[in-house]
């Protein structure tokens, strides 16, 4: 069964947090180094995430682009760091999978820290080759589809898809979107109507947000966007507080799903795999959202 397949049949989990776990755990640093320096912990949060009820883990990958890492002086080994994080992920998600169930994993690619409608300093051809290098490394270390994520700008996430498009022509794609506080618009400012505009739609298997501060934070806005595309709806905010209950998080997240307003729901920044345990619940009650097409 492959991802398009699962989006038809049921609503699928994404998993939680895994930057706020780690940090949780007293790591510091380059998160994603420890793809190379403690793989264990990076492998026991997915281990977690999976056992919690987790159709799709997520590479420990968000910030391990070469404009990320030049902070930690660790640009050059953005590929290494990468290719890790994909292959640690690759082979929790294979020791759990099975005909019935199987376990995907999906490829991390975070905004860098360059917005090009924004940035000064940002040279087109420099952030497409960080995306490029972190795209063909997730790819080689055996990922199921890439994930753009936490998107703050269009032509950034739009140039991650062209990149992507070149190494592999039929990988599934994700984005996901930061949304404003401003209702019907996302973190750039702009409409949610003129953000799907400007990204290649017709390249990617489903659209959403993350992030945010909880469910009901970004509800009004997903409605919007359910209402705006025919593509699968992705959702997985952040928790509204530290330590927000996981049954109270799951509550908010069911009135979408009886909605029928997502087909992927997961969590962000403070979720935990006691959060993804109360979602893989409340999935199983609820048919995904009924969507024209799936790429």
């Amino acid at each position: 069964m492959n991802l398009s397949e699962l989006l038809v049949k049921k609503i699928v989990v994404l998993d939680g947090a895994m930057g706020t776990r780690l940090l949780e755990q007293g790591k510091k640093g380059a998160l994603e180094l420890l793809n190379v320096n403690e793989p264990e912990a990076v492998e026991a949060i997915h281990e977690a995430y999976i056992e919690a009820g987790a159709d799709i883990i997520t590479t420990n990958t968000t910030c391990a682009d070469a404009l990320s890492l030049e902070e930690y002086g660790l640009q050059e080994r953005s590929y290494e760091i990468t290719r890790a994080g994909a292959e640690l992920a690759r082979r929790v998600a294979d020791r759990h999978s099975t005909s019935l169930s199987p376990r995907f994993v999906a490829g991390s690619v975070g905004p860098t820290t360059r917005n090009l409608t924004l940035a000064s300093d940002a040279m087109t051809e420099k952030v497409a080759e960080a995306y490029a290098n972190v795209i063909r490394a997730l790819i080689d270390g055996g990922v199921d589809m890439i994930l753009i994520e936490t998107v703050m700008d269009a032509r950034n996430a739009a140039l991650a898809v062209e990149e992507c498009r070149k190494i592999d022509k039929q990988i599934p794609i994700i984005i996901s979107a930061v949304p404003s506080r401003i209702e019907g618009r996302v973190a750039s400012g702009a409409t949610i109507s003129k953000f799907l505009e400007d990204i290649p739609l017709d390249e990617v298997v489903a659209v959403g947000f993350n992030c945010s501060r909880g469910v009901q934070a970004m509800a009004s806005s997903l409605k919007i966007l359910a209402d705006s595309c025919d593509k699968a709806v992705v959702a997985y905010p952040a928790a509204e507080s530290l330590g927000e209950p996981a049954n109270r998080y799951a509550k908010n997240m069911e009135q979408l799903c009886r909605g029928g307003v997502v087909n992927i729901i997961g969590g962000c920044c403070g979720t935990t795999p006691e959060h993804t345990r109360h979602m893989a619940k409340l999935a199983a009650r609820w048919r995904p959202r009924k969507v024209k097409r799936i790429k």
